[in-house]
């Protein structure tokens, strides 16, 4: 079943599900971050750094400093502390911000970077040498990307260093596979340049504001990391949902005090002096045979996939490459637990700790040649940020190389739909999504390019596991086809987004 070196296994990306039950929500109870999912612990931290109020790298945990910066944020624009109130404004206020600039983490393939990027108000601008140059068309923030040697990011960040204004002191980070460098200019500008090692050359982000600005500059700054990232998006009926709905009817009526916050510093780490300019040291980056024996891309981001409830106490299934190497995860934005996972057929069984919205109901016969299937899931979810729906047939009854535990089928799927449910007509489980073909790797071979060839864990297969593990799966023999609306609508209220982070 694992011929990888033409499958290519679906990377755990997302889907939501509505909130479980009617809950009520305090909004005057104090701040706490248990119980926020890894997206919405990023939310926040966003939304801080947008604030001006948090100075350290957005993060899937929730630090001391983060806890420090929504303390900050609490008093100075309410001068109280922190409540649900206050955690439901900062998220309107990051929504809203993001739909009117249309920010969004965006992966750049040419650095292997993910970072906030406005794709609404971002304006192309010529480019500078080696940079690919992007300017914010509502503020005086810049953007300019290159790939660099040694030698060119070494110049960079020495040229960098003496523009810092005198009687002030730059930032400057260097490890093993990152150098940053930050500077106020004479003029007052801010200046940051980050460079990371990635697949032998030093990925490069120079961010330049002027001083007015020096929030949104510190947003960008902080959330820049390697590989991809999940969106910038609440997690639907989270915890961090239930209480923006909950308080939409206040936040207009809830004032703020005036904001007199000054500009945040460019780095969070303590400053380094810089000796004056006749003397300024090489930025001592690594020699490119520091990292021989490092493996090029050694970050792995919390990442986001599919899978759906086989019980009202709350289990779910999935992929096991969904939930491998996870130290935390989450489910629909609540804390859960992996029970076991079997490699052999790559299934893996949760246990949220909320009940099930909806559960799953099986189909007691195969799956025939040709008939209709539906595969829900949230593919490619740091673009697309949504549920996702398509449909197609069993286009045969084995998989790869004959293999009788998957069936092939056509309708489309992405990374992110791994362990989604697959749908027959009636609105049962069919198959769980595993894989599709890997197109550049038959087309390399075969010069030909195949086309809507993916793999389904058949039903039959996942129910025996599932037994296995003292979960008995809810069965029904095949009926009336449901019209496709309906089936989407009853399908989506069991499928369920999966949060990893293996970190």
């Amino acid at each position: 079943m694992r011929t990888f070196f033409v499958l290519l296994l679906l990377a755990a990306l997302p889907p939501w599900p509505p909130a479980s039950a009617q809950q009520a929500v305090d909004l005057s109870e104090p701040f706490l971050a248990e119980g926020l999912s890894i997206q919405d612990r990023r939310f926040l931290q966003a939304a801080l750094a947008f604030e001006g109020a948090l100075h350290a790298p957005i993060a899937p945990d929730w630090s001391p400093g983060a806890q420090a910066a929504m303390d900050d944020f609490a008093q100075t624009a309410y001068g109280a502390a922190p409540s649900v109130l206050h955690m439901a404004a900062l998220a309107q206020e990051m929504t809203d911000r993001a739909a009117r600039d249309g920010w969004t983490w965006r992966h750049f393939d040419s650095l292997g970077l993910s970072l906030l990027f406005p794709s609404k108000t971002a304006v192309p601008a010529a480019p500078d040498g080696a940079f690919t140059v992007w300017d914010h068309s509502t503020s005086s923030l810049r953007y300019r990307f290159a790939s660099l040697s040694r030698p060119e990011a070494q110049a960079l960040h020495r040229d960098t260093l003496a523009l810092q204004a005198e009687g002030g002191t730059p930032v400057r980070t260097r490890d093993a596979s990152l150098a940053v460098t930050g500077v106020t200019g004479a003029d007052g500008t801010l200046r940051r340049v980050r460079s990371d090692y990635i697949d032998g050359a030093w990925s490069t982000v120079v961010l330049s504001a002027d001083a007015a600005d020096g929030a949104l500059l510190g947003a960008v700054a902080a959330s820049i990391a390697p590989g991809l990232a999940a969106p910038l998006a609440v997690t639907r009926g989270g915890r961090l949902d239930r209480a923006r709905q909950a308080a939409a009817p206040l936040l207009d009526t809830l004032e703020r005090l005036p904001r007199d916050r000054p500009a945040p510093p460019t780095e969070a780490t303590p400053p380094v002096a810089s000796p004056p300019e006749a003397t300024l040291p090489d930025v001592n980056l690594p020699e490119d045979s520091a990292h021989r024996d490092r493996p090029s891309r050694p970050f792995r981001a919390a990442s986001t996939g599919s899978g759906f409830y086989v019980s009202a106490e709350g289990h779910v299934l999935t992929n096991a490459h969904v939930t491998d190497g996870c130290t935390t995860i989450h489910v629909d934005g609540r804390p859960a637990r992996l029970l076991t996972q079997s490699a052999d057929s790559d299934l893996a069984l949760l246990l949220s700790e909320a009940p099930a919205p909806a559960v799953a109901i099986f189909s007691e016969a195969p799956a025939r040649l040709n008939s209709d299937v539906t595969a829900l899931g949230y593919p490619l979810s740091h673009i697309l940020g949504g549920m996702n729906v398509t449909r197609g047939s069993v286009s045969a009854i084995t998989g790869l190389s004959g293999d009788p535990a998957t069936m092939q089928i056509t309708a489309p799927v992405q990374p992110g739909n791994s362990g989604g449910p697959l749908i027959g007509a009636d609105g049962s489980v069919v198959g769980v999504v595993v894989a599709k073909l890997d197109a550049l790797t038959i087309a390399d071979q075969l010069r030909d390019i195949p086309q809507n060839v993916n793999f389904a864990v058949r039903a039959e297969v996942a129910a025996r596991f599932l037994a296995a593990q003292g979960v008995s799966p809810l069965r029904a023999a095949p009926h009336t086809p449901l019209r496709p609306e309906d089936l989407a609508q009853r399908a989506a209220a069991f499928t369920a987004f999966v949060e990893c982070d293996p970190r």
